[in-house]
């Protein structure tokens, strides 16, 4: 069979959230099917590494990126939109146009769109079944941040932009074949604003776990690591709540304490963070095992977004405990006080973490468990089989309607 696969993010390498999903789900469609890939590519991405995905997938087309600009006058033109106003500004008719050729040249017999940022490249309806995999339930995100506004005027024209984004979502999800969430949570959320749809499946996030060995620890006492780049504002804020309200209180048991924090910070205001003694920024690594192996624990107090997080999945593969906020575990079948700590405020989250640093019993056997878990549950081997299943079942159902 042949899939098309159009993505919103350039999938090598693979080191984020995004990214790591992108290769898995292609990576399990090439065991058995011939695919094509038509991708985005962001500012730090690198054509040459396309040669890196030969082996599981044909690269038939890439484009630029287009970011959204609240300001552009494009931007300005989505408010009388149906369209929410940042497809209306990132919308490339080059993409679509290079879709449109390649379904011409290739005629592939499904056609899977990666993240909303891709759907409106995909012509619907076509002869042939679409399958959308959404990485987060957008609107929900949106929902979450407006109200976390501050002023009544703000609100409300924050309140408008996820209630409009709320019902053009919804229709996207309708005008696809099948639907593919990463956590009943998401599911039960687009519900919520759709309720009469029947096409949505769950393929959780996962971890490769041959990738991880947590025999290669060597944590240094005190040492904390969040896995998650600053360029992405929802980072950005969990590391600002850790420095103005969470390290001040650990500092108060633990003079030494430090937090590593991964991943790019190019452009990226720092003031109030980088002058903090405790924190720590490694930029960009090759191979996250290497600081995950040196770390005590992962902190994850996350505050906004959505999805689930990867950042917690490597960190239980590699057997290193974690202490994160509800948000941040969301989406992990998770089971508090065994397989991870949660916390919700400033003074629980320092206590969590304090607790698991001078517990060295308690944190050996919540890591074991939660390395288990991932095993089980949160194996890209067993998921992205789950989604090839889908993909055919979508595809079978197509040709029997």
């Amino acid at each position: 069979m042949k899939v098309l696969f159009v993505a919103a993010w350039f999938p090598y390498p693979a080191d984020n959230g995004s990214r790591i999903r992108t290769y898995q789900l292609i990576k399990a469609l090439s065991n058995k099917h011939e695919v094509y890939l038509v991708s985005l590519l962001q500012d730090d991405s690198d054509p040459v590494n396309v040669k890196y995905l030969s082996d599981i997938c044909n690269v038939v087309s890439l484009h630029p990126s287009r970011w959204f600009k609240p300001g552009s006058f494009k931007s300005m033109l989505g408010y009388l939109s149906s369209r929410p106003r940042s497809m209306v500004d990132i919308y490339d008719p080059a993409v679509r146009s290079s879709v449109g050729r390649v379904l011409n040249e290739i005629k592939p017999d499904v056609v899977i769109a990666s993240t909303l940022g891709v759907v409106e490249y995909v012509s619907r309806p076509l002869d042939i079944p679409c399958i959308l995999d959404e990485h987060n339930c957008e609107y929900a995100v949106l929902r979450r941040n407006a109200a976390n506004i501050d002023g009544a005027l703000k609100r409300l024209r924050y309140d408008a932009g996820w209630k409009k984004f709320a019902r053009w979502e919804s229709g996207v999800c309708r005008s696809f074949d099948s639907v593919v969430m990463v956590s009943d949570g998401d599911c039960e959320l687009m519900l919520e604003a759709a309720p009469d749809l029947r096409n949505l499946e769950v393929v959780p996030n996962g971890v490769d776990t041959d990738h991880y060995d947590p025999a290669n620890r060597h944590s240094e006492q005190s040492t904390l690591i969040y896995n998650g780049a600053v360029t992405f504002r929802a980072n950005l804020d969990a590391v600002r709540y850790f420095t103005s309200d969470i390290y001040p209180l650990l500092i108060q048991s633990m003079r030494d304490i430090k937090l590593r924090i991964t991943g790019r910070t190019t452009g990226i205001d720092l003031r109030g963070i980088s002058d903090c003694p405790g924190i720590e920024f490694t930029g960009y690594v090759n191979d996250i095992r290497d600081v995950l192996a040196s770390s005590a624990l992962c902190v994850v107090p996350l505050r906004q977004g959505g999805g689930s997080r990867l950042k917690i999945l490597e960190a239980m593969a590699a057997g290193v405990p974690v202490v994160s906020t509800s948000i941040g575990a969301e989406g992990i079948d998770g089971v508090d006080g065994r397989h991870l700590l949660l916390a919700d405020t400033p003074q629980n989250f320092a206590d969590c973490i304090l607790r698991l640093l001078n517990d060295e019993s308690m944190a050996a056997e919540m890591a074991a468990d939660a390395r288990k878990l991932v095993e089980e549950r949160y194996s890209w081997l067993a998921l992205g089989q789950s989604f090839v299943d889908i993909v055919e079942s979508t595809c079978q159902a197509h040709i029997s309607s």
